[in-house]
């Protein structure tokens, strides 16, 4: 990524395990010192997106932990430059015609392993009310077709709630 980063809270009502790479909407509410608090990005038609997490405050009861566990208080940095440019898995077969379209964010849970946690999200369907917009497809190393599903592109967030003039 580039850009800057600002921190927010992850609320112990919010149910959803959360990793870096992890895209995030503002749940319009705080958490008691007033930072304001996040949940994971559902990347529907017409949603915004905050930003996309670069990293956790320190789990001081598991200092090997590399991410958040679900239904746990924990403090985040996120990305919330606009501009910013994002690699992200293809979750459906796409063509260079696509490039410059919009498109959704399928938002999974993250895989764990052990301490480690991945982020699970891929670009969705075409949908020219989506947040993502294709920028460019990332030739594979591995000999599969250019824009195969599980091939990396490069996306920008197009509606972002950082730009937005409405609030949350």
């Amino acid at each position: 990524y580039t850009g800057k980063v600002q921190e927010f809270a992850f609320l112990a009502a919010d149910a959803n395990q959360m990793a870096i790479g992890d895209a995030v909407i503002s749940s319009g509410t705080g958490n008691t010192d007033g930072i304001a608090a996040v949940t994971r990005a559902a990347g529907t038609t017409g949603s915004e997106i905050t930003g996309v997490i670069t990293g956790f405050s320190p789990d001081l009861s598991n200092l090997e932990l590399k991410g958040r566990t679900a239904s746990t208080d924990r403090l985040t940095t996120v990305q919330v430059d606009p501009n910013a440019l994002y690699e992200l898995e293809i979750g459906s077969a796409l063509a260079v015609t696509d490039i410059g379209a919009n498109f959704l964010l399928t938002a999974n849970a993250p895989s764990t392993a052990g301490n480690l946690v991945r982020s699970a999200m891929v670009s969705g369907a075409a949908d020219a009310s989506g947040p993502l917009r294709l920028i460019r497809l990332i030739p594979p190393s591995d000999g599969t077709a250019l824009g195969a599903v599980g091939n990396l592109g490069v996306f920008s967030v197009i509606r972002s709630q950082q730009t937005n003039l409405t609030g949350v």
